[in-house]
């Protein structure tokens, strides 16, 4: 799954230019996402630092808001491990990749079938404006990823989803008190082993990846909005 994701400990060495906080974002970042923004767009939420929270993260997850996210995350997902599947140069992030497809389909279809359930359509309407902020700045960040290849795909494509996918479980353990239907309660509880499976399976892909020689171009800086 995806939302929203923090820091590659390896970036300063892999892609310099992908760590450069020139800029801020146009919304308020939380204390997780204080440095995902277009400037640093590979960085993902601090997961371990919850003292200080702005009131984007202190919104109430709504049963509608948690299907809307959920599905979002499962497609971006998906085109990640297709992403990965395409430029992998190991046999590791080719196999995470597909993982990833297969996995996140069946968490599609299972959140389709919760929200059904709980008498919940699937609406964008559900999401906040920090959600949508936060889904940009993830589109940029696999932006970036396309333009790597080799070894250097391969370690940062690994500690982008570690990342992203830890940043998802805290989300939901977070927020599973806000939730009201019983059955997007037990999603919840039945999503959460698979997501850190993946966040294993990242971890282990990468510290199998070895360090990329030399440096990448430089990219294109995202427009501001």
């Amino acid at each position: 799954m995806k939302l929203i994701a923090r820091g590659i400990a390896f970036a300063l060495a892999l892609a310099p230019a992908l760590l450069q906080a020139e800029e801020k974002s146009t919304t308020t970042p939380t204390s997780k996402d204080s440095a995902r923004t277009d400037a640093n767009p590979m960085n993902t939420p601090d997961t371990g630092s919850r003292a200080k929270k702005s009131s984007a993260a202190d919104e109430k997850m709504t049963d509608a808001r948690l299907v809307a996210l959920l599905h979002h995350v499962n497609q971006d997902e998906i085109a990640a491990g297709k992403l990965a599947q395409q430029k992998g140069q190991s046999a590791d992030i080719k196999s995470y990749g597909k993982q990833l497809v297969d996995d996140h389909t069946k968490a599609d279809a299972d959140v389709k079938a919760a929200a059904t359930k709980a008498g919940i359509s699937p609406s964008d309407s559900a999401l906040t404006a920090h959600d949508r902020e936060m889904m940009r700045v993830d589109k940029n960040k696999m932006d970036q990823l396309k333009k790597m290849s080799g070894a250097e795909f391969d370690k940062t494509f690994a500690q982008v989803l570690a990342k992203d996918h830890d940043h998802m479980v805290s989300m939901l353990r977070d927020h599973k008190d806000d939730l009201q239907s019983p059955e997007l309660k037990q999603l919840v509880d039945n999503t959460i082993p698979v997501l850190e499976q993946h966040k294993d399976m990242a971890e282990k892909a990468g510290r199998k990846t070895p360090q990329p020689q030399g440096r990448s171009p430089q990219p294109e800086r995202p427009q501001q909005r």
